[in-house]
Formats: structure tokens, C-alpha cells, sequence
């Protein structure tokens, strides 16, 4: 006979606590708009850093490639070219990404910020709730997990924000998979594939992390469903590969072509030792950087991971007042995970590198804070859980006093550092800010552990309900308050097409010619703040940095991706750095169709080169060398591309040994289809200074035809004497196959979750 015994975490209970799912969704809601505003009723949209020149120009190429019925696998604007969709971080795959192709793209990018801040809200909240069986404290941690330093800084990354936002999610709907299998494995397959498709790499591993080790726990407390559990593990993490095959297999095939080796990493961007401080003031030795955000010296990844005195020592009160395993597991690896991401002056962050040095793929150490920023909210939510469990229940009897103690404690720290500050000031330490910043944290925490001592003395609904309330405001506003802005607002105008373009008396277009930024100009640019944010951002808009050039649809030498193809960028690079203030291998800058160079001399102004090759050329005489010689002879002064072309000596095969008398016309140039009329006296080399990259294809009068490097990464294609038709496909095979397993394995998940006649479905009530 079945057993109709519950799995012992999922019994049927009545949560604790006034407020209920539906009142906090609301609650969360308003909050989120409150912190927001002109996102909504403004016409305002994100500019600070990454958001401007990074997020928003990528997200305009996702929605124009989608709404010219096109998939984004290419991008011909940056890098001479280089895998799009690949990227992962790009998101280009992840359904929610729909917000911002299919809308206009500033209004998609506020309700995509917006949305997700409200999923990684009700995630921490559901997954607080299963765990403490108590509204309030999942409603506490929902809110320190959304509104913390950390995430707010995530703002300016789609995929970081999104991969924080199913954070919870899946280590919720993961664990019922543990515990319940059958359609509880579809349910965390596809929660799994979310966030996976999200592109937040460090993200996605920390959250599998941490679901492992609360699957080693779990297999220590019952080990007779080992078997069991191991295999609906499996299951999970082999649906979610299937789900996400279309994005993983282009990003591990171009991660393979890519300057990212275990020589990659380095602790560039690591918490400062005395970085601890900034848990509790979070202004502690910051400086103010561009537009008044402060930061670290030396770590310019994260404006703040302040996750709030009053988180903190909820967090530390749960490992004394409930020293369970799960606790004391939590509380193990956010230490850790702060621990790392002090670097290399750390000592353990070295140590793992050498131990794994798969740990070079990633860059800046400061990421390992995000494992606190997950585990620290709900350590509170177990800590209020345990203070008061239920109504009219008696509190622990210990609570009152290690409250009161911490409280004193805090305040303590606080003074203490701040004393400090002012006794020994750091180099750009802004005193008034500081003091400042550490008297609202004071007397944030002191409402705040008021209110949780009253909180555990109150047993009345009515009364508990209003100190709960109280509460949530108190940790909101902390939060809101904790430092400067860090997501600076501007009118959406900013992101209006043709702005770039007005600065060129003839801009660069694809199959043409491209820009160039100079080393001088983009250092002065990212060194001089040009008052507000606005205008900041229009200097850097109109500078072409990072991928701002995707706003107006102009083709740029650089370009500001995660995963760079070796060859490329290694000669690009090499090229860049030498040319400071003026190009100094101009054989070279002519080749890569550079038209236009920033003038050093006079601010956001170009200088046209009208010596430029088109992005295409033939008959250059061929010279076949080893690969490991062609950098140094392509950057030479004296390198002119319209006589010579080199090539690996493999290709001294095809007997082409000649310059050719020849013309080549570029009959249609898009970004991921490109064809010639090509006429040739005698048989000759079509050079495209197009990044060689693998899922190219070449068709000379319809027969398929390879691809060679030319001039070390880029693209040669043999052409026949005479009249020839020439076509160039970008066809990526591994993410066609991926594509096609995941749609046979979301059709089989979407059978699986099918209604049924009755019975519970979807996520159960926690």
C-alpha cells in the first residue's frame, strides 16, 4: 500500500505571520517603483557605466537583428567581428529578453530591471518561507536579498540581474525535485534553464554550488535515499543542459577559441582587507568616483555590497540561536565566499587557484560577495523565524539579551571606525559624506533592533503586524539611503539613433570602412567626468566607447565583450597599445578599412584617413609564412595591404602565387550574409578584414570553398580567373543542433507539467 506520509519538508502547516504572499507581492511592488520612479512615470532610463555603453547598445542589436527577422549570431559592428549569441552574457536566448526586442528598447530594459527585481524578491521569498515556515522573515529576507548593495549594482547588467533574480528559484524548486521527483524535476529543469540562459556564468555556478552542498548535507541527514536523490539531481542537471544546449555549445566552442586559459584570471578587482568595514558603513575608506559614486581603491567592479547592520546580526544570532547543519553549512560558505573575495592578499583565493585552475575563467574575486548576498538574508529570515515562531509561542529565551548585545556592539564598530577615519583619513576620504553616512547607518540600525526588540516581546496580531511593517520600511530605506546613487537616471533621449553619427563629416558603414578610438582619447574620456550624467554619457557616446557605435550602426575597430576571439584580439591589442596618439603601423590601420581615428588634440572631433582599403580586397600577391610570424609583419610601418597578403604555408598548396589583375564589388553586406561579383585575370586571394572564425562559410560559384587565415585572423578566400559569384554564410552548426535538443526537451518538460484533472500544481503552498 502507498504511503500517504508528507516528505518531512514539505508537511502541511499554517505559515506564521500577518503577511501573506499576496499583501508582500503588493508590498514588494511598491517598494520597487518607489525606488524607481522615473523608470515608469519619467521617460528616464539607466546611463551609469556598463549600463550605457555595454547593456543598452546590445540590447538595441538583440531588437533590431529580431525585428529584421534575423538571429543574432554575428555582429559585424565591433571587433572586425565576433560571435554575438556565443557571448551568453548577451542573454540573446533568454525568454525574458522578449521584454526589450519585442518593446521599444529603453521602455523593455526599465520593465525588464523592474521585473527581475521583483522575481529575485518573491523567489527569496518563497524559498525563506519553505524554510522558516514564517511570513515575515521570508518577507525580511525578500527584502534585504532585492534592495542590498550588491544587487543594486547589478542594474547595469541584464544578465548578472536576471542570474540574481532566479537565484532562489532554483534552489527552491531544485530541493522539491530531491524530495517529490516526477513533474518536480521538469519544474526545476525549467527554472534551471532560466537562469541559465541568463548568461551570468559566475552566477549560475555559485547557485550550483551552493545547491551541492545542501545536496551533500542532505545525503549525510538521510542517507537511505542517496540513490534516489542522486538521480533526480542528475535528471535536473541533465534537462537543463538540454534546455540551454542552443546557448551553451557556441559559447563553449568560442570559449575554446578564446584568450580565456587557466593564465586568464587575475585578483584584479578584490575586496581590500579592511573591505569587512563596508558590511556596516558602507562609505569606510571610499572615494567618490565619476558622478559621485563611491568605491573602493582598486576595486571598481561592485559601488557597494552593503548588505545592512541589522541583516548582519540576524544572520550571526541564527548560528547561535539554531546551530543547525543547514545554518552552520550557510553560514561556512558566505564566510568563504567573502574570504575569497579578498584576493590574492587573502592567501585563500591563491591557494584555489592553484588547486583549480579552471578558477582562471573568471575574472575579479570581488564576485565570490555574492555567495554572502544570497545566504546572509536568509540566516536573518531563520533568526526571526526562531525569535518568534508563532503567535503566542514563547520566544527564545536567550533573544533579548544577545539582541541588545549585538545592538551595542554594532554601534560600537561603527563609532569605532569612524574614529578611526578621522584619525588616520584615507587618501580621497570625503569626511563629511562619511560621517555623515555612518550617523543614518546608526540610526537605521537602532530603529531597526528597537523594533526587533519590541518585535519579541509583542504578542498581539495587531501590534505584531504594525512592527512588521515598520520593519520592512526601516530595511528599505537603509538600503535605499546607504550610499550616493549608484544607478543614476537620465531622459531616454540619450539613447536616440544618429546622435554618434553627426560627429562625422562621412561615419563608417558596414562593408565600407570603420572608426577608431585612439588609446590617448579613450583614457581622457574615461578620466574626465563631464558634469552631470547626461552629458557624461553623450561624451562617452560620442567617443564610440565601449559598444556605443551599436546605437548608430557604426563599424568600430574594438568593442567591449566578455570572451574575445585569441588571434584577433592578441593582434588588435598589440596595435591599440602602440598607437597612443597617432597610428603607427598605417599598412595595417588600412587593411582593418580604419576611415576614421579620434583627434587627440581636439575633444570628441575625428580625423578622416582617406587612405583606407574597403573592408574587402583582391589581388594582393601572396606571401606563405608560419602563423607565429605574421604579427610582427603586419604591424611593421612599411606593410601595405594592396601588395601583399600573408598566409599559413598550408595554403601554398592551391598554387596561387601571383598578384592578379582583379575587382571585387560587394553586391549585398549584411551581418551575417555577405556576396561578391569578382573578376580575376588570373586566380587570386579575396581578403575580408573579417574576424576568421570557424562557422563562416564560403561558396565561389555555388561550390563550397575553405576559408583561410589571412594576415593571422582573418579571413581569405580563393577565387578561380575570371568572372565568379561569391557568398559568405554564417552558419553556426552546434547552435542548430542545440536549438533542436532543446525543443524536443521543452516539449517533453511542457507533456510532463500538462494540467491534470486536479491536484496541486506548480510550486506548492510554503
Amino acid at each position: 500500500m502507498k504511503s500517504t506520509r508528507n516528505p518531512p519538508d514539505v508537511a502541511a502547516y499554517q505559515p506564521v505571520g500577518g503577511l501573506g504572499t499576496g499583501k508582500f507581492a503588493i508590498i514588494l511592488a511598491v517598494l520597487i517603483v518607489a525606488l524607481f520612479p522615473g523608470a515608469l512615470f519619467a521617460g528616464k532610463t539607466f546611463v551609469f557605466r556598463d549600463f550605457g555603453i555595454f547593456t543598452y547598445p546590445n540590447a538595441s542589436f538583440l531588437h533590431d537583428s529580431f525585428w529584421r527577422g534575423e538571429m543574432p549570431l554575428w555582429n559585424p559592428f565591433n571587433n572586425c567581428g565576433i560571435p554575438f549569441l556565443a557571448q551568453w552574457n548577451m542573454a540573446a536566448l533568454y525568454p525574458l529578453s522578449l521584454l526589450y526586442v519585442v518593446l521599444p528598447v529603453g521602455l523593455g530594459l526599465n520593465w525588464f530591471v523592474l521585473d527581475h527585481l521583483f522575481i529575485a524578491g518573491m523567489g527569496m521569498y518563497w524559498l525563506a518561507r519553505k524554510w522558516t515556515n514564517h511570513h515575515f522573515g521570508a518577507a525580511l529576507a525578500a527584502v534585504a536579498f532585492t534592495f542590498n548593495g550588491m544587487t543594486l549594482n547589478c542594474v547595469m547588467w541584464t544578465s548578472n540581474l536576471a542570474g540574481l533574480a532566479w537565484m532562489p528559484w532554483v534552489v527552491l524548486v531544485v530541493e522539491q525535485a530531491w524530495l517529490l521527483g516526477g513533474r518536480r524535476i521538469a519544474l526545476a529543469a525549467l527554472m534551471g534553464a532560466m537562469q541559465m540562459l541568463t548568461g551570468a556564468a559566475e552566477i549560475i555556478v555559485f547557485t550550483w554550488f551552493i545547491i551541492f552542498c545542501l545536496f551533500g548535507l542532505r545525503l549525510t541527514a538521510d542517507g537511505s535515499a542517496w540513490l534516489r536523490t542522486v538521480m533526480r539531481t542528475l535528471a535536473v542537471v541533465g534537462i537543463v543542459t538540454l534546455l540551454s544546449a542552443a546557448q551553451l555549445l557556441p559559447f563553449l566552442d568560442l570559449l575554446s577559441h578564446s584568450i580565456r586559459d587557466n593564465s586568464y584570471s587575475t585578483d584584479l578587482w578584490s575586496i581590500p582587507l579592511w573591505g569587512w568595514a563596508n558590511l556596516i558603513l558602507p562609505l569606510y575608506h571610499c572615494y567618490p568616483a565619476r558622478l559621485g559614486v563611491f568605491f573602493q581603491p582598486g576595486q571598481d567592479w561592485t559601488s557597494s555590497y552593503y548588505l545592512g547592520a541589522g541583516s548582519l546580526n540576524l544572520a550571526l544570532l541564527a548560528l547561535i540561536l539554531s546551530p543547525k547543519p543547514r545554518q552552520w553549512v550557510l553560514g561556512g560558505i558566505a564566510i568563504i565566499g567573502f574570504w575569497l573575495a579578498l584576493g590574492n592578499p587573502g592567501l585563500l583565493y591563491g591557494t584555489l587557484h592553484k588547486v583549480l585552475p579552471a578558477l582562471s575563467l573568471m575574472q575579479f574575486p570581488v564576485k565570490f560577495v555574492i555567495l554572502a548576498t544570497f545566504i546572509i538574508p536568509l540566516l536573518a529570515a531563520i533568526a526571526v523565524a526562531e525569535i518568534k515562531s508563532r503567535p503566542g509561542a514563547k520566544n527564545h529565551p536567550h533573544s533579548f539579551g544577545l539582541i541588545l548585545g549585538a545592538m551595542m556592539l554594532t554601534l560600537a564598530l561603527i563609532g569605532g571606525l569612524l574614529w578611526q577615519a578621522h584619525a588616520q583619513p584615507f587618501p580621497y576620504q570625503q569626511w563629511p559624506a562619511l560621517w555623515k553616512n555612518g550617523l543614518w547607518r546608526s540610526l537605521f540600525f537602532l530603529l531597526f533592533a528597537g523594533t526587533i526588540l519590541l518585535y519579541t516581546k509583542t504578542s498581539t496580531v495587531r501590534r505584531q503586524t504594525i512592527l512588521e511593517w515598520l520593519l520592512l520600511m526601516v530595511v528599505w530605506a537603509d538600503f535605499a539611503t546607504h550610499v550616493p546613487w549608484q544607478n543614476p537616471m537620465v531622459d531616454a533621449s540619450v539613447y536616440d539613433p544618429g546622435l554618434s553619427a553627426r560627429r562625422f563629416e562621412a561615419a563608417p558603414k558596414l562593408g565600407e570602412s570603420r572608426a577608431m578610438l585612439l588609446k590617448a582619447t579613450g583614457d581622457f574620456v574615461a578620466w574626465h567626468e563631464l558634469g552631470d550624467p547626461q552629458n557624461d554619457f553623450l561624451g562617452y557616446r560620442c567617443a564610440l566607447i565601449g559598444d556605443c557605435n551599436l546605437l548608430d550602426g557604426i563599424p568600430l575597430a574594438d568593442g567591449f565583450y566578455a570572451v574575445l576571439i585569441r588571434e584577433q584580439y592578441g593582434l588588435f591589442e598589440k596595435f591599440y597599445l602602440a598607437a597612443t596618439n597617432q597610428i603607427l603601423a598605417p599598412g595595417f590601420a588600412d587593411f582593418l578599412a580604419i576611415s576614421q581615428i579620434s583627434d587627440p588634440k581636439k575633444f570628441l572631433a575625428w580625423q578622416e584617413r582617406p587612405s583606407h582599403l574597403p573592408f574587402y580586397s583582391i589581388g594582393a600577391r601572396p606571401e606563405y609564412i608560419g602563423l607565429s610570424k605574421m604579427p610582427k609583419l603586419l604591424l611593421d610601418p612599411n606593410f601595405n595591404p594592396r601588395n601583399t597578403v600573408y598566409l599559413p604555408l598550408e595554403a601554398s598548396g592551391l598554387n596561387i602565387t601571383n598578384p592578379a589583375q582583379a575587382t571585387a564589388h560587394a553586391t549585398h553586406f549584411t551581418a551575417q550574409r555577405e556576396e561578391f561579383e569578382v573578376d580575376a585575370d588570373a586566380p587570386a586571394w579575396l581578403v575580408l578584414s573579417q574576424t576568421y572564425y570557424h562557422p563562416w562559410a564560403a561558396y565561389v560559384n555555388g561550390q563550397p570553398v575553405k576559408i583561410w587565415r589571412a594576415n593571422y585572423a582573418y579571413q581569405g578566400i580563393p577565387i578561380p580567373p575570371g568572372k565568379s559569384q561569391v557568398r559568405l554564410v554564417y552558419q553556426d552548426r552546434l547552435f542548430q543542433c542545440g536549438a533542436v535538443a532543446a525543443a524536443i526537451t521543452l516539449v517533453g518538460c511542457l507533456i510532463v507539467l500538462r494540467p491534470r484533472g486536479s491536484g496541486r500544481r506548480g510550486i506548492p503552498e510554503a
